[in-house]
């Protein structure tokens, strides 16, 4: 698979058209901590507000708040999120997407918790325009490839309809 071409391709127009997305959820901080093993203040992901099994994509939301910590050294003239984060943040939603496509599941079980995962690699990424203070980002994530061991996803992250980042991020699951 070409990754840099991939990456080129999903600079400016969305993964899916938000309305597509087949099942529409609403799950927030505190069922996303029953699945991925991020915690404050390195929980990045908001909200999961949708999953679409034939796409095998996820979408959720975060909102930059204004007193988060990192802006007081990026930057304190020009605060602005930091592009490790940004692929973070489109790694924890991808990490989400794992536990429904896995449970084939629009609701998080009882018995749910996070897989143990470590990071591989970031395949790649595009840096388009700045995340700043007091932003809704939608995040966007999709499955490219799972054997069982290793996985890869692309991701973007959009505000007002424009692609800010886009990503490619490797993990492996160590169950």
């Amino acid at each position: 698979m070409d990754y840099d071409k991939l990456l080129r391709q999903h600079r400016k127009k969305s993964l899916v058209n938000l309305e597509d997305v087949s099942h529409k959820i609403d799950l927030g901080r505190e069922e996303i901590k029953r699945i991925i093993p991020h915690r404050e203040p390195f929980l990045l992901v908001d909200r999961i507000t949708g999953i679409d099994f034939s796409r095998e994509l996820i979408t959720g939301s975060r909102i930059i708040k204004e007193n988060d910590p990192v802006f007081q050294g990026h930057f304190p003239e020009y605060p602005v999120y930091p592009g490790c984060l940004e692929i973070e943040m489109i790694g924890q939603l991808g990490l989400c997407m794992q536990y429904f496509l896995k449970n084939r599941t629009t609701k998080i079980h009882d018995n749910a918790s996070p897989a143990p995962v470590r990071a591989t690699r970031v395949v790649g990424a595009y840096f388009l325009e700045p995340l700043l203070p007091e932003m809704e980002v939608i995040l966007i994530a999709k499955k490219l490839e799972y054997d069982g061991f290793f996985a890869k996803m692309i991701g973007q992250a959009i505000i007002d309809g424009k692609v800010c980042c886009v990503s490619i991020g490797e993990v492996c699951f160590l169950d």
